[in-house]
C-alpha cells in the first residue's frame, strides 16, 4: 500500500461510523424535539396556573394598598374632627372614606387568599405525570421476561 493509496477495510470501518453517527444525530435530534415539545406543554399549562394566581395577587394587593390608603386618609379626617371639635358621622367625607378603606380592606385579603389557594388545588404538569407513569410502565414491562 502506498502514499495515497486507500485500505478498503478502513473504509468500510468509516462508512459504518458515519452510519451510526448519522443515527446517533438522528434519534438525539428526536429527542431533543421531544423534549422541546413537552417544555412547551409544560411552560404553557405553568403560565395559565401561575398567571392566574398572579393576577389574583397583583389585583388583590392593589385593593389592599387602595384600602391602607383610604384608612390613613379616613384616621386623619377623624383626628381633624376631633381637634376641630366637630361631630363625626357617617355622613361626613371620613365616615365615607372609612367605609370604602374597609371595603378595599376585604376585598384585598379576599383575593390575595383566593391567589394562595388558586396553585394549591389545581394539579400543576398532570400531563407530563402521567407520561412519566406510562415510561415507568413500559420500562417495566420490558425488563420482564
Amino acid at each position: 500500500m502506498g502514499f495515497g493509496q486507500k485500505n478498503s477495510s478502513s473504509n468500510d470501518r468509516s462508512s459504518g461510523l458515519k452510519e451510526e453517527l448519522g443515527a446517533f444525530v438522528d434519534k438525539a435530534s428526536a429527542h431533543t424535539r421531544v423534549r422541546a415539545e413537552l417544555f412547551m406543554i409544560e411552560a404553557k399549562e405553568a403560565a395559565e396556573v401561575y398567571g392566574r394566581r398572579f393576577y389574583f395577587y397583583v389585583i388583590g394587593a392593589v385593593s389592599f394598598t387602595i384600602g391602607y390608603s383610604s384608612f390613613l386618609v379616613g384616621v386623619i379626617g377623624l383626628i381633624g374632627f376631633f381637634l376641630d371639635g366637630s361631630s363625626f358621622s357617617l355622613k361626613n367625607w371620613a365616615g365615607v372614606t372609612l367605609g370604602v378603606a374597609l371595603l378595599h380592606l376585604i376585598i384585598g385579603a379576599v383575593l390575595i387568599k383566593k391567589s394562595k389557594k388558586v396553585s394549591k388545588d389545581a394539579p400543576i404538569f398532570e400531563y407530563t405525570r402521567n407520561e412519566l407513569k406510562k415510561d415507568q410502565k413500559w420500562t417495566r414491562q420490558k425488563k420482564k421476561p
